[in-house]
């Protein structure tokens, strides 16, 4: 969508469409003979164990034709990148046009109209690395008044040649998460003769992540995320100083002349052929904002916003011996105003096809046999099928894990029915391990009986809890230990109790509980506990009698001496820091209380420099009682000081009484 979203060339079309069916028809003279399905097979199912970024497969089990090139070159959809890089010896074509026709787009009364196209390869050199290109041209059409009067762009501008060049890494960093980063040079032509504009070269680099769900479920959705930045130095391509504003739009918007700008896009697409379908819907978003500085000659012709953003939805459809066909569309969302660059277009249609080739499948030669039959030998060897179950209900059990001890390379899963079936094993016993996740695991015999299959079925018991420590001590306010109860209520209920020094020790299931603290004599605690598997936690109780001088009352905290403060800078007295330590109590018994906002008042004017005066006093007022708070262990997050000025009287100003009574202090709980 304009030149920096890259353009491709009408004029290749011809020739890469010969070399598509060139390739196509190499690839087809390169099918290795029946002889060589078993080596075939093999290496799919080498492909299919990488994911993402592997350098083989990123599309949940799909072969080489899934790594198809974007419009610029990168394994990808359309403008966003994904972690893969391909397997290694992977080239791959692809072979797009695009093309927009609007109205009243740059100019009121025009008509405006392009046809765009992309020639992009890419090619794996080595695992987790890929190089990529692209050659892009354009021709914009722009329709106007005959008689307009100082115009100097011609109707039709064309931009053929640019270059792009780029490589990526694609590194596996968990089971279907890949991330690498991505870098690319773009080579413009110029615009007065065939050689390239060096001080028009641009270049981006950026990061790209991907996450594939069929790596860890059965959903055939893979995420996408691209960040980066581009250095757009496309301005130094064409000089407009002195043309006209209608000129200076059509021609930066033909030759996409635009400035360097940070650059985001999230991608979504669903590879169906794993469930049969051979299609790939996808989806992409893409934000940009310029961080160049505005251009002067567009000055007023805007808001001065300085980014942009639109979406693609598309389709691509594997049709023949990996050859694809791809249409989407662009939409815009928004577009930056004349001083940032030329507009995005509403919109975009986009269509193309991409051809994958393995290059070491042209290599290898065709090998013709004759097939003799030969009397098949005596089998020496037999196998051993069954089904897994959970004996608590009988139900099966898929993807549990059978393994035969001491017998090598014979471990395999159990279907979405609970049921298996080795391989060929040697005859005689053998001991028969399984384990599957949430149940216990669980060891059976079997016998091995030569050209038989012998039949096991096995029952496993649901795992036993999983459990975590809880340790800690019940105190006073002296910080003496107490004799004292623990309740909690939360994956089942259990108790526990203290010694003379307060210590107690808790081992409970992992999960969330609320806990009940209580000791003789003394209020009891409620707090929110968390008991993770195969951990120890320590939680340390205080429990105090209540604090006659603070209560809460509702959502009002109610001391007994009201916090005050006389004129110039606060300070806080004797009697007030007593007040606030039994504040930073009752907030340490009651952890419910998420946020205590401490409100300070002023008497006065509401308007002008004296109510700014008392703004700006009692917000250093509340900050004050803020800091001692944190000073008293306090957390800064549970505590909002506001400073409300002359704002909000309790009474009419009139009196020395009155002023006092609208000098305050109100704590309330803000949650």
């Amino acid at each position: 969508m304009n030149r920096h979203h890259f353009r491709a060339c009408p004029i290749i079309l011809s020739t890469a469409a010969a070399a598509l069916a060139v390739l196509a028809s190499g690839a087809a003279r390169a099918q290795p003979a029946p002889t060589d399905s078993a080596s075939a097979g093999e290496t799919s199912a080498t492909l299919a164990k990488e994911g993402p970024g592997g350098g083989e497969t990123g599309q949940s089990g799909q072969g080489p034709s899934s790594f198809l090139p974007s419009l610029a070159g990168p394994i990808g959809l359309y403008r966003v990148s994904t972690a893969d890089t391909g397997p290694v010896n992977h080239v791959r074509f692809a072979l797009h046009g695009q093309y927009f026709k609007s109205s009243d787009f740059l100019i009121a009364g025009d008509t405006n109209s392009r046809l765009s196209g992309s020639f992009s390869f890419g090619y794996t050199p080595r695992k987790y690395v890929e190089l990529f290109g692209a050659l892009l041209a354009s021709s914009n059409r722009n329709q106007r008044d005959p008689n307009e009067i100082g115009r100097s762009d011609p109707e039709v501008l064309k931009s053929f040649g640019d270059l792009v060049l780029g490589g990526k890494t694609g590194f596996p960093i968990a089971p279907g998460f890949a991330a690498g980063p991505e870098l690319g040079l773009v080579f413009l032509s110029g615009v007065s003769d065939l050689s390239f504009s060096p001080k028009s070269t641009s270049a981006w680099l950026g990061g790209v992540a991907s996450y594939d769900l069929g790596a860890r479920t059965r959903s055939p959705l893979r995420f996408h995320v691209n960040a980066g930045y581009l250095i757009d130095n496309s301005s130094n391509l064409y000089d407009l100083s002195g043309a006209m504003l209608p000129t200076q739009k059509v021609t930066m918007f033909a030759y996409g002349i635009g400035y360097s700008r940070a650059r985001f896009a999230v991608g979504v697409d669903a590879p169906l052929a794993k469930l049969g379908v051979p299609i790939q819907p996808f989806g992409e978003y893409h934000a940009e904002i310029v961080t160049a500085n505005a251009n002067a000659n567009f000055a007023g012709a805007g808001h001065g916003n300085r980014d942009q953003q639109f979406m693609t939805l598309g389709l691509r459809a594997h049709v023949y011996r990996g050859l694809a066909l791809d249409a989407g569309v662009d939409i815009r969302l928004r577009a930056v105003d004349p001083e940032y660059g030329p507009p995005l277009p509403p919109y975009v249609v986009t269509f193309g096809a991409a051809f994958p080739l393995d290059v070491a499948a042209l290599a290898r030669p065709v090998v013709v046999t004759n097939v003799v039959e030969k009397p098949a030998p005596p089998p020496t060897t037999g196998t051993v099928g069954g089904s897994v179950r959970s004996a608590e209900d009988g139900k099966p059990i898929a993807d549990a894990s059978i393994s035969f001890v001491g017998r090598a390379h014979a471990r395999l899963g159990t279907d979405p029915d609970g049921t298996f079936a080795s391989g060929p094993l040697a005859p005689g016993p053998v001991e028969v391990v399984v384990t599957a996740p949430g149940f216990e695991t669980t060891k059976t015999a079997a016998t091995i009986a030569i050209g038989d299959r012998s039949a096991i079925s096995v029952l496993l018991p649901i795992a036993k809890p999983v459990t975590g420590i809880l340790r800690g001590r019940i105190l006073d306010r002296a910080g003496r230990g107490l004799n004292g109860t623990l309740r909690f209520a939360g994956a089942g209920n259990f108790e526990a109790r203290s010694d003379d020094q307060g210590a107690f020790s808790a081992v409970l299931p992992q999960g969330f509980y609320q806990a009940k603290i209580e000791a003789p004599g003394l209020p009891g605690r409620e707090m929110p506990v968390d008991i993770a598997a195969g951990q120890d936690r320590n939680l340390d109780v205080t429990l105090r009698p209540p604090n006659p001088d603070v209560q809460l009352n509702g959502q009002t905290v109610v001391l007994r001496v009201p916090i005050k403060f006389r004129s110039g800078p606060p300070k806080l007295e004797a009697t007030t820091k007593m007040e606030l330590d039994g504040v930073a109590e009752m907030l340490a018994d009651h952890a419910e209380i998420k946020t205590l906002r401490i409100q300070a008042h002023w008497s006065g004017p509401t308007s002008g420099p004296a109510a700014d005066a008392a703004k700006k006093l009692t917000e250093d007022q509340a900050g004050a009682i803020k800091a001692y708070l944190i000073g008293k262990g306090v957390s800064g997050d549970r505590l909002d000081a506001v400073g409300l000025g002359c704002d909000s009287p309790l009474v009419p100003n009139l009196t020395s009484g009155n002023r006092t009574k609208n000098r305050r202090v109100e704590l309330l709980v803000a949650n």
